[in-house]
């Protein structure tokens, strides 16, 4: 309870906006409004969509992430991410409320938006009011984003073009020695001439 106190209003209002938006979320946020609605909720069909479908499930898993990250912030487990713990509840409170509203607005034409709807879509908006005030008591602005996000911009194309460092030299090999030159083969004795026709040795003619 003394971490939890210890956290500034903001990042409490990101928790609490988050957890009610998850409950939220399961409610019907849209209702069948179409032909034959009265006989089905007279028999007790279940007409109404929720917000997990669509693009919804990525606002419900964006919440999610956001409760977990406070819960980290509440036992002191700290990340080592290249931003502040606000930027990181910022960003993540921006998207969630970007896929709530495309959630918001894509119903189908038979169905109708519920109080639960208009509800989620506030503590939606909510969560970024308490990322905005959590990153003001950081002391912390747009212009510390845009200057962060510059940084990492510049540091990641430094890192991109950055010649690699030689390596030490290697000694050069030793000379390899040319092999023996083989000895030449004798020649071959010619064979000797045959004997002339006039030199018959037995001198006949």
């Amino acid at each position: 309870m003394d971490t939890l106190a210890q956290l500034s209003h903001g990042a409490k209002l990101v928790l609490g906006a988050a957890i009610a938006f998850l409950i939220v979320s399961f409610f019907s946020w849209f209702d069948y409004n179409g032909p034959g609605s009265e006989f089905a909720e007279a028999f007790g069909g279940d007409t109404g969509i929720t917000m997990w479908h669509g693009v919804g499930w990525l606002a419900g898993l964006i919440a999610i992430v956001l409760v977990v990250w406070q819960a980290l912030r509440i036992a002191n487990i700290e990340l080592e991410l290249g931003v502040t713990p606000a930027m990181i509840t910022a960003a993540l409170a921006i998207l969630m409320v970007i896929f709530t509203f495309i959630r918001f607005i894509d119903a189908p034409g038979v169905f109708g938006r519920t109080f639960w709807a208009w509800l989620g879509l506030a503590l939606a908006i909510a969560v970024v009011v308490g990322a905005w005030m959590n990153m003001q008591a950081a002391g912390e602005g747009v212009a510390d984003i845009r200057a962060r996000v510059s940084s990492m911009t510049a540091a990641g194309g430094a890192s991109a073009t950055a010649a690699p460092e030689p390596s030490a030299q290697e000694p050069p090999a030793p000379p390899v020695p040319d092999a023996p030159a083989e000895p030449a083969a004798p020649a071959e004795p010619s064979p000797p001439a045959a004997p002339a026709a006039d030199d018959d040795p037995t001198g006949t003619a």
